[in-house]
C-alpha cells in the first residue's frame, strides 16, 4: 500500500482540491493507497474540514501533531504513522502532482527503493516559480550535490517516495522544518538506496500562505547540512571500528 503525507497548518482553502485530485487520480490507477493528513497545530477551519472530508473520502484520516510543530515535526509525526510500506510526502496546497506521485510509485514497484522528483530536468514542467527563489535553490542544491558527491540536483523537493525500509533505516530523523527534505534524501542515499531520478511538476498554490520563508529556513538548512556531512562521515568510522 502507498501513504500519502500530507502536512498542513492552516491549509482550509486548500484542503478540498488537494485531497480529490490525489483520491481521484490514485483510485483511476487502481492504487492502495491512504492519504494521511497531519494537521500542525492549525488555527483556521482546518481540522473541520479534515473531518468533513474524511466522511466523502473513505482513504482519508487525518492525525493532530500534538508535539513540536513545523514541516519537519509533521511529517515526522506522519512517519510514526503510516500504514504503507512505500511512502511519500506531498504538500496541502496542490503544487505537486498526483499523476508524478503515480509515476514514482511505478517506480517503486519496478524495484527501485526511493524515487527522487526533479523540478529542474527535461520533462518537468514548473509553474509561477519566484525567480529570486529558484535562483537560491539551484544554487543551494548545486552545493549540495558537491558536497556529497551526487549528480542528482534537487535535494530541497519534499515531494519524493520512499520503501519502508529506506524510512526506517534512515532514524532518528532530527529536523523539524523544511531542512527535513535534505536529510532524508541524504540519508537515504547514505544506506545505498537504489533510487530513480523522475521529472515532476510543481505550480504555486491557488489559494492560502506560503510557509516556506527563505531567508528564516537558510539557517536552518545549513545546519541540516552539517549534521548530514557529520553523520555521513561518522557511520562508517563506527561500522569499520564495530567490526
Amino acid at each position: 500500500m502507498l501513504s500519502v503525507i500530507i502536512p498542513a497548518y492552516n491549509e482550509e482553502l486548500t484542503l478540498d482540491a488537494s485531497i480529490k485530485s490525489f483520491s481521484e487520480a490514485l483510485t483511476s490507477a487502481g492504487l492502495d493507497f491512504e492519504l494521511l493528513v497531519i494537521d500542525d497545530g492549525s488555527s483556521d477551519g482546518t481540522k473541520q474540514k479534515l473531518i468533513e472530508l474524511e466522511k466523502i473520502f473513505p482513504s482519508l484520516r487525518h492525525i493532530t501533531n500534538e508535539g513540536k510543530h513545523g514541516f519537519g515535526h509533521a511529517v515526522r509525526c506522519g512517519l510514526a504513522n503510516y500504514r504503507g510500506d512505500a511512502v511519500s510526502v506531498v504538500m496541502a496546497d496542490s503544487s505537486d502532482s498526483p499523476q508524478d506521485l503515480i509515476a514514482y510509485y511505478e517506480k517503486i514497484r519496478e524495484g527501485y527503493q526511493c524515487a527522487f522528483g526533479s523540478r529542474f530536468i527535461k520533462g518537468a514542467q514548473v509553474e509561477d516559480y519566484p525567480q529570486f527563489k529558484r535562483m537560491l535553490n539551484r544554487m543551494g542544491n548545486w552545493l549540495i550535490a558537491i558536497m556529497f558527491g551526487q549528480r542528482y540536483y534537487d535535494f530541497t523537493n519534499p515531494f519524493k517516495c520512499y520503501r519502508r525500509e529506506i524510512i526506517d533505516g534512515m532514524q532518528p530523523l532530527v529536523s523539524g522544518q523544511f531542512g527535513l527534505s535534505i536529510e532524508m534524501s541524504i540519508k537515504a542515499i547514505a544506506q545505498g538506496a537504489k533510487f530513480a531520478v523522475v521529472p515532476n511538476s510543481w505550480r504555486n498554490r491557488d489559494g492560502g500562505e506560503s510557509k516556506f520563508k527563505v531567508f528564516s529556513q537558510a539557517r536552518l538548512y545549513l545546519m541540516t547540512l552539517i549534521y548530514c556531512r557529520v553523520v555521513t562521515l561518522l557511520v562508517p568510522i563506527l561500522d569499520r571500528s564495530a567490526r
